[in-house]
């Protein structure tokens, strides 16, 4: 890297990468731990958190995906209405009419993740982030929240100081058991549950960060994708991700997060914030990672195709705790 490693050295911020535990090791996990998926440790005067019927014109129906369900003689299976014709169209109505059914009223949302902040601060204190407290993450796993204004409806944050004494592990809701949300949703509203163990990393920028463009912007050809410094800097990352599997997957493809700069799949996430609050591009620098909540298939999670949520605020919103004022944005490949 010769004079870019000093300058990466410097752009290094403090996080916490949440190492995942064996699935369902958290399912009867003590009160209040942190962990994905399974059910909520909430205060009992909090409700389930709901996303509100959707507001748009479209009746969401559409023509049977024949090619994709029946693949390229789909139209011989039309033709002479075979059993499998028939079957795959009554199941593509049926689904249709879930979605309706679902789409056309509140519906809870499911819980993602807790995330018990006096775990992280014994691991390291996060500038700005409780020391206390208990921060849960719910989302609709079917409409997913890629950032808009209108996206916001299909995620919340919800944080809590009470002590561990005064939760609940909650139940889900009666409507994860009912038929249109088996037929939506597979496998289940309800997430398998993951314990996640934090521990504490001073990381450079990653690949698709604001910090590393700045740099990538002032000498171009040293940082295209088959220039000198982004070839061993990629290099770098490889290197890392190989030494610690445990913690950010063989390749980088699980990396649950708290603080320090996202590891984003697209566009950077803290522009993204700016941009879609509103906030002129040079206030990105304001927005602060909050939760970064990667694909997870074998609990059943599946953000897109293997994306990621990311859950930030402002610094200042950070500071105050209003987590009310989070920004929810989802990238995929």
């Amino acid at each position: 890297m010769d004079e870019w490693a000093a300058r990466l050295a410097q752009l290094a911020r403090h996080c916490i990468i949440l190492v995942p535990g064996p699935v369902e090791e958290a399912a009867n996990a003590p009160l209040g731990t942190s962990r994905l998926g399974g059910l909520p440790d909430m205060p009992s005067d909090v409700d389930w958190p709901r996303r509100p019927v959707f507001e748009s014109k479209s009746d969401w129906t559409g023509p049977m995906p024949g090619r994709v369900l029946l693949g390229p003689r789909h139209w011989l299976h039309r033709l002479f209405q075979t059993q499998r014709w028939k079957r795959s169209s009554e199941g593509w109505k049926r689904s249709r009419q879930a979605e309706r059914d679902i789409r056309n009223r509140a519906w809870p949302m499911s819980f993602v993740a807790q995330i018990d902040f006096a775990e992280l601060h014994a691991v390291h204190a996060l500038d700005g982030f409780p020391s206390a407290g208990r921060l849960m993450l719910f989302c609709d796993p079917f409409d997913w929240p890629w950032g808009k204004e209108d996206d916001q409806a299909r995620a919340r944050a919800v944080f809590t100081a009470q002590p561990v004494e005064r939760l609940q592990r909650r139940r889900s809701p009666e409507e994860f058991d009912r038929p249109e949300a088996r037929e939506v949703m597979p496998r289940g509203y309800v997430f398998k549950p993951r314990m996640l163990r934090p521990t504490a990393w001073l990381l450079p920028p990653p690949l698709q960060s604001r910090e590393l463009g700045r740099l990538r912007a002032e000498e171009p050809g040293a940082w295209s994708p088959n220039g000198p410094a982004f070839s061993a800097y990629h290099q770098f990352w490889d290197d890392l991700y190989a030494r610690h599997p445990d913690v950010f997957g063989e390749q980088g493809e699980m990396i649950h997060q708290v603080g320090g700069t996202a590891f984003s799949i697209q566009k950077p996430v803290e522009v993204e914030c700016a941009r879609l609050t509103g906030d002129a591009p040079a206030i990105a620098a304001d927005w602060q990672l909050i939760l970064q909540i990667d694909s997870d298939i074998e609990v059943g999670m599946e953000w897109g195709d293997l994306g990621r949520l990311y859950l930030s605020a402002r610094k200042q919103d950070l500071i105050a705790r209003r987590f009310d004022r989070c920004w929810m944005i989802m990238q995929c490949y």
